[in-house]
């Protein structure tokens, strides 16, 4: 259901063979398991996303002090050599089992802030100082947006002092994510179905409910048009209406499916972070339709913004009727795919790990 694997293969990827990896997992992943650069290594962990930041595993301890701790003992299972640490986890403050002094470049997927992560309570923003702790502890920690970053510090300045502040502003940068460009359609598919989508987490921090309220309501106006929840029976959501389909389906048919959508709605996102959601529709020629908000501007900045329901609604009915304009935006969306595809951020983290 996350996106965190398919962010790391692309970076695997992107970074060619100047790197080994050591990854820890708890079962290997069909997703790295074909690359000769990445070992993956099972260790005691929880899945639970929430759990996982708040519980350091002592197998993660093992990992970072084996080889020097047990120099000789190479057969341990949780014996590696490695050179930098490349955490996905501020949350695990882990300067103080890393030896010699090895650099931590880190990668922050989401943050527990008062503003996102407050509304949906699902930890009640309890792990911040923590995380703030960590990304201390790192050279330099890549985020996904600039806004992003703007809020951390600025909920960091409910706690910490201004020196503080200056030493955040300067270890986290923004980190674009790359699109794939092989996964960008070549040609515009010569048939599609007038479904709106909504491809994202059913949570109340991605908008869901809004939308839902939205879509029932622009069905009152007009009915030729269906609904595709793709994550929705993942979350038990089902709707007797025959026109709202919650299938969820493998990454490949979710692509293909993608293609074949009419529009993507994205509502504002209370984390200020990138959307793959989007990028995804993006990259498959369906027009997204964002809700106006600083972290999509930085995506999109000439995009499809709507700011209430009745902009939406305007929107999505001259998508809807409208042959020229739909077809412009199809066009659009590759080509800002095709840009996004080119992300300089990772030579600065090629550079980052090297160093």
């Amino acid at each position: 259901m996350d996106s965190f694997f398919d962010v790391l293969n692309q970076q695997i990827t992107k970074l060619g063979n100047d790197f080994f990896w050591f990854i820890p997992v708890i079962k290997p992943v069909k997703l790295l398991s074909d690359k000769p650069n990445v070992k993956q290594i099972p260790i005691n962990l929880s899945g639970n996303m929430f759990h996982m930041r708040v519980s350091f595993p002592t197998d993660m301890i093992k990992l970072l002090q084996s080889s020097t701790l047990s120099p000789n003992n190479i057969t341990n299972d949780l014996w590696v050599n490695y050179d930098v640490v490349y955490s996905h986890l501020p949350d695990w403050n882990i300067r103080r089992f890393i030896p010699n002094n090895k650099p931590i470049i880190g990668y922050a997927h989401w943050w527990e802030m008062e503003i996102c992560n407050g509304k949906s309570n699902l930890n009640n923003y309890l792990n911040f100082e923590r995380e703030i702790l960590g990304a201390l502890q790192m050279r330099i920690l890549f985020v996904n947006t600039k806004t992003q970053k703007n809020y951390i510090i600025k909920e960091a300045s409910k706690t910490f002092n201004d020196n503080i502040l200056l030493e955040l502003d300067r270890i986290i940068q923004p980190f674009y994510l790359t699109i794939p460009e092989n996964l960008i359609i070549k040609q515009i598919p010569q048939k599609r179905e007038r479904t709106i989508l909504f491809n994202h987490r059913c949570t109340n921090d991605k908008g869901y409910n809004t939308f839902i309220k939205q879509v029932f309501k622009f069905r009152k106006n007009r009915t030729d048009f269906n609904v595709w929840i793709s994550l929705g029976d993942r979350y038990n959501i089902n709707f007797e209406d025959k026109w709202i389909n919650t299938d969820s389906v493998e990454k490949s048919e979710y692509y293909k499916r993608l293609s074949q959508c009419w529009v993507t709605i994205v509502p504002s996102d209370s984390h200020y972070g990138w959307n793959i959601s989007a990028t995804d529709s993006l990259m498959r020629g369906t027009p997204v339709v964002f809700e106006d908000c600083e972290n999509y501007r930085e995506i999109y900045p000439n995009g499809l913004f709507y700011t209430n329901e009745s902009d939406l609604f305007l929107i999505l009915n001259r998508l809807l009727d409208d042959e020229i304009f739909y077809y412009k935006w199809v066009i659009n969306s590759i080509n800002h795919a095709k840009f996004l595809s080119n992300n300089n951020h990772l030579d600065e983290l090629k550079q980052n790990l090297l160093s």
